[in-house]
């Protein structure tokens, strides 16, 4: 079916349903979580407490029970149960086909984390497991208004479990797993052990405990012998604390006070690359094949000699103050520090000869937010909220890639081989004027300093019982310093621009809103529709050094914007018992920050297209047919592509005749990569109707998504089909207070590739060659295991 014809049929069933004489949805005006109906989800996608189905506009909340029952442990994890959302490399996300999907830590993301109301200024704050959760809920479209900055895409809100007040109590939750390893004899285990303690401190007050470990090991095997003393972890291990306080001084005044700490190691389905294709002429095919590896899209054999590990530590801590005044007027202020450093590195060639051996990058990241926020009294005619935010962030970083294209490392100091090729006049043998340290290579080391200030609000006011008006406005000032030292060591083959230090600073002013409009046709039936702007800040490409009149500069990448549409019916049939969501969306971005490979530079860089354009129609569904049977699914149409991009670059034998002239091409009408046309995922569970407290159930899930290309300029290796796993458990719950299940994961073993790259190794050969690498995730193959979870 075209996704018009899709479109359409969406508009039809809508109108079909709502027509439907004594149907009703479910629509709630309390805030408060205890008004919620049964069966609904209480979210807090507007900054506070709400029936999912009062929220006007489109989001998915997975609970914590889903994400348990399903043995999803990670946010990469919950783009199984969120049709909308897709997951790229390196902690990066997209919504709605629209996501930096970029590893430079000088941008900010498109689709922005927030955690316990705190906004992540970087990807890798959201790389610890999820623990003590009440829910995830996936925003779509721009919500920079009131989750800090930077959300022109869509954002995940995180929500964790707070202190009980008067409690004493916990949990301990046990999941082994077993994963297959496709090409090997072994398999692959895991274990992930969390630990809840809720501890009364006084009357008033509550202390909350989390802990947690994890040992995951990849389905990826490392078929080749890493170089002495060279260190390779691919084991993933988390370790993980987390300490919430509450307390209550009064009935209008309180303290939340959250401090945690997490340290990840290993590079295991991060790092470890393998070969899917090898392009004809590929120098790196006979290298792979001297250790048994052969190439294809179900190679799970790594045969890299250098380095690869990955250590990063993330923690920080934040308060909020609240006060509640007589009137109802909420007054809170949310100060929050958060952190990252991260060591790592890989091996880019993925062969036993040092051609590239090294991609090293260390960085320590600090952020600090502070959030003033007013809020209106509820039950009145004027509602929303007003405030003030401030952020400030310092990234440190220092990385290189070098190695030496095969070559023995004495001959490198030699004439032909030293800088610039240039022979010391008259000296036989001929020597080097300047030595190189590697054939081939780039490093830099720069410090980032970002600043913003906004303030905020967005208001709503009931014209009429059942028919509110909703503003919203923020205005953002951005500020952003780079000072980059380029150049530290001297290379034969430099991947980068002129050697040297570069400082660069770039600020930017933006008014963000949003403009719509909430009715209650019926106690059961809400319609909704706004149109409102996106915004994410300016940038630096750190990694392409330019050069105009023989002055070198750091490129400057331009802020996003992004304008939205959206129409939406909220509802629930036959005594809540069938819940059906619509929403039709258009979306528009304007000079949207993308990253694609540089064939001349051998390096990924960061760029503005012109024009992005993403729209479809999102339904969500949630079903009680009878008594112990649960079903909650949904499924996304998606159209997204290029509008304008005159400047992307061209893969290897395009036949484009600008490819030949400059190497890139105008990718206009060209699909945005990992941008699925068609996604649906449904999830059902049924309680066997047994006498006493103990009641078994059994869970099944399925995730469809259609084909896509993984590579920003469509290159043919990029390209994947569609795609179905499915997923069940099996289990057992004793009252509310032991839990026992066995589960399996991709049970008919998909092998889907977390991301498919261009190998810039092969490209740089003589000859040149189009080949391409893939990396799997820990959900790429069939998993098996059980879990155990015992609550006092």
């Amino acid at each position: 079916m075209k996704t018009n014809s899709r479109l359409k049929a969406g508009l039809v069933l809508t109108t079909m349903l709502a027509s439907i004489p004594g149907v009703a949805f479910a629509q709630e005006t309390a805030a408060a979580e205890g008004d919620a109906a049964a069966g609904e989800i209480v979210v807090t996608a507007q900054r506070r407490s709400e029936s999912i189905q009062k929220v006007p506009l489109s989001l998915t909340a997975v609970t914590g029970a889903e994400l348990r029952d399903r043995g999803i442990s990670d946010l990469a994890g919950v783009a199984a149960a969120a049709p909308s959302l897709q997951i790229g490399s390196d902690a990066s996300f997209s919504v709605r086909g629209v996501g930096t999907l970029a590893f430079a830590g000088t941008i900010d993301s498109s689709v922005a984390l927030a955690v316990d109301e705190v906004n992540m200024g970087r990807p890798a704050l959201g790389t610890p497991l999820l623990m003590d959760l009440q829910r995830v809920e996936v925003l779509n479209g721009p919500q920079g208004l009131l989750f800090g900055k930077n959300a022109s895409a869509g954002l995940l809100n995180v929500v964790t479990a707070r202190p009980e007040l008067g409690v004493f109590g916990g949990s301990t939750e046990l999941e082994f797993s077993s994963r297959d390893t496709p090409g090997s004899n072994r398999s692959a285990p895991g274990i992930i052990a969390k630990q809840v303690l809720n501890i009364p401190v006084s009357a008033n007050s509550a202390l909350r405990l989390n802990v947690l470990y994890g040992y995951q090991e990849s389905p990826v095997t490392n078929i080749g012998t890493v170089a002495a003393g060279n260190r390779f972890d691919s084991n993933r291990r988390n370790f993980q604390i987390k300490g919430k306080y509450l307390a209550e001084f009064s009935d209008s005044f309180s303290l939340y006070v959250i401090g945690d700490y997490n340290r990840a190691t290993g590079a295991g389905s991060f790092f470890d690359a393998t070969w899917r294709q090898f392009g004809t002429g590929s120098a790196a095919r006979p290298v792979y094949a001297q250790v048994g590896g052969v190439a294809g899209p179900d190679n799970f054999l790594y045969a890299g000699d250098g380095a690869m590990y990955r250590d990063i530590n993330t923690g920080g801590a934040q308060a909020t103050l609240k006060y509640v005044t007589g009137s109802g007027l909420e007054i809170s202020n949310l100060f929050a520090w958060r952190f990252y450093d991260v060591e790592q590195s890989l091996d880019i060639d993925r062969l036993q000869t040092n051609l590239v051996n090294v991609n090293y990058t260390k960085a320590r990241y600090d952020q600090y937010s502070n959030e003033l926020r007013v809020a209106l009294p509820s039950g009145n005619r004027l509602g929303g909220q007003v405030g003030l935010y401030y952020f400030q962030s310092k990234l440190n970083q220092e990385g290189e890639i070098f190695g030496n294209q095969g070559l023995p490392s004495f001959v490198l100091p030699s004439f032909p081989f030293c800088v610039g090729a240039t022979a010391v006049p008259g000296a036989f043998p001929p020597t080097c004027s300047v030595r190189n340290d590697y054939f081939i290579g780039r490093d830099a080391k720069y410090t980032m300093d970002t600043k913003s200030y906004a303030a905020f609000g967005q208001l709503t006011y009931e014209i009429v019982d059942g028919l509110q008006v909703i503003g919203g406005a923020r205005f953002t000032h951005d500020k952003i310093d780079v000072d980059l030292f380029h150049g530290k060591r001297n290379y034969f083959i430099s991947l980068s621009g002129p050697n040297g230090r570069y400082l660069q600073t770039s600020s930017n002013d933006n008014f963000s809103w949003k403009l719509g409009a909430q009715y209650q046709a019926t106690p059961t039936i809400m319609f909704y529709a706004f149109h409102g702007r996106g915004y994410k800040g300016p940038g630096f490409n750190d990694t392409a050094i330019r050069n105009s009149s023989g002055v070198g500069f750091i490129p400057t990448i331009r802020p996003e914007i992004s304008n939205t549409t959206e129409v939406g019916v909220k509802s629930s049939f036959f005594d809540r018992k069938l819940t059906f969501n619509i929403s039709a969306f258009n979306t528009d971005f304007d000079d949207y920050q993308v990253q694609s490979l540089d064939t001349a530079l051998q390096t990924f860089v960061v760029q503005n297209a012109a024009k992005v354009q993403a729209r479809g129609i999102e339904v969500n569904v949630s079903a009680r047919p009878f008594a112990g049977l649960t079903i909650n699914g949904g499924f996304n149409i998606l159209d997204t592509k290029f509008k304008s991009f005159p400047g992307a670059q061209c893969y290897l034998g395009q036949a484009v005749a600008s490819c030949a002239v400059n190497n890139t091409f105008d990718a206009t009408g060209l699909r945005l990569p990992i941008s699925p046309k068609f996604t649906s995922t449904v999830q059902a569970t049924y309680e066997l109707p047994v006498s006493g407290t103990t009641v078994p159930y059994i869970q099944g899930n399925w995730y469809h998504r259609s084909s896509v290309n993984y590579i920003l300029n469509g290159a043919p290796g990029g390209a994947f089909g569609a795609v179905d796993t499915f997923g069940f458990s099996l289990g057992v719950k004793v009252g509310d207070k032991m839990q026992f299940s066995l589960f399996c994961k991709n049970c008919t073993n998909e092998h889907i590739p977390q991301s498919i790259g261009i190998d810039p190794g092969d490209l740089a050969g003589r000859p040149a060659a189009l080949s391409y690498t893939q990396v799997f995730g820990l959900d790429a193959v069939r998993s098996v295991g059980g879990t155990l979870t015992i609550r006092y």
